[in-house]
């Protein structure tokens, strides 16, 4: 999903403690250099940002100062201890936010001061300015999901099992009393650490 990776010398401990502080002038090189090769997207993942975001926030000004548009950094987008799901999170977040956030503000200004929601991966609602595009990737199958349990306590039922097949896939998910939620989900081969539906998808819809 990225053009380039790029390694920063700074180091934290466990807790958070400063051990090397941030080079900032080799950081600032690498993204002048970045942006002159036309990349406009930052991703910044750095191993113990969750005790102490202060080296990724540094890094996040440095990035706009060079005049990259979009930059999202792993403390923000999903603040956990692995730094494996936390940075391929960031890096799909990254990826996708310049389209999300050109659709998302081309409808919200069309509704000329409408409020307007979208579903979550969570089967929540947010309001268009606060939806991000991590919180995105399975806001589709989670709306089937939250239909289903609906439907199902309409109906005085409270285990039942959901079979969503729509245009891209096929998504199934078990209702045991209250929506489960989890933080380990896939988009094909890359962990998405948000919290989500807990649903699998099986195969794909009708195309």
């Amino acid at each position: 999903l990225y053009d380039r990776v790029v390694e920063v010398d700074e180091r934290l401990d466990a807790d958070g403690r400063v051990l090397e502080p941030l080079d900032e002038d080799a950081a600032r090189s690498a993204l002048a250099a970045a942006r002159a090769d036309g990349l406009g997207t930052v991703a910044i993942a750095l191993m113990h940002a969750y005790g102490n975001d202060a080296h990724e926030a540094r890094l996040e000004a440095l990035a706009r100062e060079a005049g990259f548009a979009t930059v999202i950094r792993s403390s923000i987008a999903s603040p956990l201890v692995k730094i494996g799901p936390r940075a391929s999170t960031t890096v799909l977040d990254a990826c996708l936010t310049p389209v999300l956030r050109d659709y998302v503000d081309r409808v919200d200004r069309g509704l000329d001061g409408t409020p307007l929601f979208f579903m979550q991966s969570s089967g929540g609602l947010a309001p268009a300015g606060a939806f991000h595009a991590r919180d995105a990737v399975l806001s589709g199958p989670a709306g089937g999901v939250v239909g289903m349990a609906k439907t199902a306590k309409q109906a005085g039922h409270g285990r039942v099992f959901c079979f969503d097949m729509g245009g891209t896939s096929t998504d199934v998910a078990l209702l045991d009393g209250d929506i489960r939620l989890t933080q380990q989900g896939h988009i094909g081969p890359y962990p998405v650490a948000v919290p989500m539906v807990d649903m699998h998808t099986i195969g794909a819809g009708v195309i």
